[in-house]
């Protein structure tokens, strides 16, 4: 049953990784055109971008697996046979369930070990060998952190620059519930001591009295992130492990920002949750392969295909609920694999009675 899924497995890979990278080949070719990158280089990036697909991929192509091997078993009469010979549906399909179990574990393995890092390359690669000479990567920064004192300071800066560890266009809001007490604007800072040294800065006190003016050639600001805390903040969160999410989620949550911790929070969990897919696609695709007549590959991906679309467009409803309640992220990362994988099991037991 296991040395059935082999092969389909691999076409599965190989048709669902080139419909998700067809998109991605032409940023290569444009990024050679326009950006006048060298083929080693754009090849670099577009391998160290792959992973991240083939954690979308893997389900999808054991389902695609699982499909044409049942499908050719009971198309050639094996499954009949065996349970002619007394062996129970369940006992049959419980190898191939098992194997699904593992290419979840797996797959959830290779979210967090190698996807990380192969992304973080990848954007080494577009900086250092690609964009050369773009060395301010980070736009458009926002920094919220709790004062001892109970007010919220929020630090905006339009840029930072990666060599030398340098804001641009800095201001630093402090607010007393919905009462903005001050405003300092600099057009840098840079990273000293464990603090943030501010060039040239203008210090705007609005309340309680309104529009007192200071200028300071130097003042130094705990803005509440490091330089390295920076770039984490500007990477997607779905570009990060569980373990990189969690100290965001505390700083998000620490710091009030509850929109940035509602999607931490929902990505956190739908991490978990989304390489089980593997298995509930399994248990879908064992009942639904059985049938008394040969299935070629071109049904068994469109079957696939409809199946896929159904559950991510199901989890995908489910995650945009879990953003806007996010007491409810645990519950609505796992619902789609709950119910499709009841599903899969009421349909095994079904075909289990026949």
């Amino acid at each position: 049953m296991i040395g059935e899924l082999g092969g389909p497995f691999l076409f599965g890979l190989a048709a669902f990784t080139l419909l998700f990278v067809a998109g991605e080949l032409l940023n290569v070719a444009r990024l050679v055109s326009e950006e006048h990158a060298s083929l080693l280089a754009a090849a670099k990036y577009f391998v160290y971008t792959l992973p991240q697909t083939l954690v979308l991929t893997f389900p999808m192509s054991m389902l695609l697996a699982v499909l044409l091997s049942m499908s050719r078993l009971s198309g050639d009469s094996e499954i009949t046979g065996m349970r002619a010979g007394g062996i129970s549906l369940y006992r049959i399909a419980a190898p191939v369930a098992a194997v699904g179990l593992l290419a979840s574990l797996i797959g959830l393995g290779f979210q967090e070990f190698v996807v990380p890092g192969a992304t973080a390359r990848a954007n080494e690669i577009l900086q250092s060998e690609i964009q050369s000479g773009n060395v301010n990567i980070i736009s458009n920064e926002v920094v919220r952190t709790s004062l001892s004192n109970g007010d919220a300071q929020v630090t905006y800066a339009a840029g930072f620059d990666t060599t030398t560890q340098s804001l641009e266009d800095i201001a630093v809001q402090v607010y007393r519930g919905e009462t903005l007490l001050s405003l300092l604007v600099a057009p840098r800072a840079r990273y000293q001591n464990s603090t943030w040294e501010l060039h040239n800065a203008i210090s705007y006190r609005l309340a309680p009295v309104c529009c007192t003016v200071g200028n300071l050639p130097i003042t130094r600001v705990n803005i509440g992130a490091s330089p390295t805390q920076l770039i984490e903040l500007s990477k997607r969160p779905e570009d990060l492990s569980r373990n990189q999410l969690r100290p965001l989620l505390r700083s998000a949550k620490q710091s009030g920002d509850q929109s940035r911790y509602a999607l931490l929070l929902v990505t956190y969990d739908s991490k978990l949750a989304r390489p089980f897919a593997s298995l509930v696609f399994t248990l879908l695709a064992i009942p639904l392969g059985i049938r008394r007549q040969r299935s070629t590959s071109g049904a068994g991906f469109g079957i696939s295909i409809a199946i896929v679309f159904a559950f991510y467009v199901f989890t995908t409803i489910c995650l945009a609920i879990g953003r806007t309640a996010p007491q409810l992220s645990l519950v609505m990362a796992w619902l789609p694999n709950l119910l499709f994988g009841a599903i899969g099991i009421w349909l095994l037991n079904r075909a289990a009675k026949v």
